[in-house]
């Protein structure tokens, strides 16, 4: 079982008889909305109870859907698994698991950008789906993920099959998932996560 399942299983247990897994959630898409400088794709949106949350990927979904349909959902494809995540997302929002929820403005990317590079400090880091001119700032970058120290996954790279080898192999403690998107899983699974400007 990868992450993403792993955390639709402790929001199932979580929601027991909150009622959330029988409210409606709306995934949408904002084509105006600015994402996360580590992120490319369009901004999916899911709205809950109140609450909007993000997941940019290449392969947005639009549907009015339950959080008890992901219960026994087998997230084999790309699609199925971002959708998964925008709700991951929403309702751990709601049930203020996770703070962030949205991002930042672009007015803050480069003061995140720059927190970043003194948090890595020296060491070597890569990406897995990180945007080529995101990585460019960091002095000490590889190119793969095998002989890196450090290790920032996107939203396209939570959803994609080497992000699942990775997060369940032997270098997971390496990674450091980056973005409003990876919130919801980051949360409810205790991993490493960097969005310090991201809005809730």
């Amino acid at each position: 079982m990868d992450s993403i399942k792993r955390a639709v299983k402790k929001l199932q247990e979580l929601s027991l008889h909150t009622g959330c897994e029988d409210g409606n959630i709306v995934l949408q898409v904002n084509p105006d909305r600015t994402v996360c400088q580590f992120e490319r794709g369009a901004c999916m949106e899911a709205a809950f109870g109140g609450r909007v949350a993000e997941f940019v990927t290449f392969e947005p979904t639009r549907a009015t859907t339950r959080l008890a349909f992901l219960f026994d959902a087998d997230l084999l494809k790309p699609a199925h698994r971002a959708a998964a995540c925008a709700i991951i997302n929403v309702i751990a929002g709601f049930l203020c698991i996770s703070r962030v929820r949205r991002s930042c403005p672009r007015e803050c990317h480069a003061a995140c950008r720059a927190d970043l590079l003194r948090e890595i400090g020296e060491r070597r880091v890569g990406g897995l789906k990180i945007p080529a001119p995101a990585l460019e700032s960091f002095p000490y970058r590889t190119t793969g993920t095998g002989d890196c120290e450090v290790i920032l996954v996107s939203s396209e790279g939570l959803i994609s099959q080497a992000g699942c080898t990775l997060m369940d192999g032997p270098v997971k403690d390496r990674v450091l998932l980056v973005g409003p998107s990876t919130a919801g899983v980051a949360s409810l699974e205790n991993l490493r996560h960097w969005c310090p400007y991201g809005k809730g």
